[in-house]
């Protein structure tokens, strides 16, 4: 995603008002964009718990987590927030996590893939600490979200039933960038990984990214366990070509 960047968005970008401000959010926007991946019943939902993970892109190899911060029970419906961690990308910026949702009802597990709401809040803490308060309110003006990506995971699901399909608009104004999402059911599978062999369930899908006259996609599997989450991630970009595997390592209670 990095390199999807520095090929496509920054060179639209460079020439306007305000660069600093606006390359800052493409860039967390490219980040978060790649980073996400959920993992409730098909999610832990121990508080504090943290799933590590050894994410390899090309021959890079680095580590990275999600933690489980925080589970709140409301009847019969369990929300979770799970922390994706991301290092500082500057010596103004810390490293910090990005904020995601996860609901539980009635045996249906809903994971926001990638969702509005949660990117606009985390973009905008992220870049409070690198802007003085007078850029930020400018950055702010300059930012805009809408709709949301989820995958729903239960046991019905048969192999080759169809995802329900997902938009979100990300805006950066004058500049609108569309993400979009179709995929279908694989069934089930059991893996071994570092941190033990899990039965999963499998998808298959498309992330779709068109930002003026520029487009990419990106080919997703994901294997999801119960209690657990995400277990592992492929993904390969159509234009990119780099492949990332993202592989459950241990977890810590």
């Amino acid at each position: 995603m990095f390199q999807l960047f520095q090929r496509t968005i920054y060179p639209l970008l460079r020439d306007s008002n305000d660069f600093t401000i606006m390359k800052n959010y493409v860039l967390l926007l490219v980040c978060m964009l790649s980073a996400i991946a959920a993992s409730a019943q098909y999610c832990s939902i121990q508080k504090g718990q943290k799933l590590y993970y050894e994410v390899l892109t090309g021959k890079k190899k680095t580590e990275t987590y999600t933690s489980v911060v925080n589970v709140e029970k409301v009847n019969d419906s369990t929300f979770i927030t799970l922390g994706d961690f991301m290092p500082k990308m500057n010596e103004k910026m810390k490293d910090t996590l990005f904020y995601q949702k996860v609901a539980y009802a009635n045996n249906n597990t809903l994971i926001y893939l990638q969702d509005g709401e949660s990117m606009k809040d985390n973009i905008c803490g992220m870049m409070a600490e690198a802007l003085n308060k007078k850029d930020m309110t400018s950055a702010k003006a300059k930012f805009d979200t809408n709709g949301k990506i989820c995958l729903l995971l239960n046991e019905k699901r048969q192999k080759g039933e169809k995802i329900e399909s997902g938009e979100m608009t990300i805006r950066i104004k004058p500049v609108t960038m569309t993400v979009s999402m179709k995929g279908q059911y694989e069934g089930t599978e059991t893996i071994s990984t570092p941190a033990g062999e899990f039965d999963c369930v499998k998808v298959t899908y498309s992330m779709k990214v068109k930002f003026f006259m520029f487009s990419d996609e990106s080919q997703v599997t994901e294997w999801y366990a119960k209690g657990v989450g995400l277990v592992k991630h492929e993904e390969s970009s159509r234009k990119l070509g780099q492949k990332m595997t993202k592989t459950l390592t241990k977890i810590e209670n």
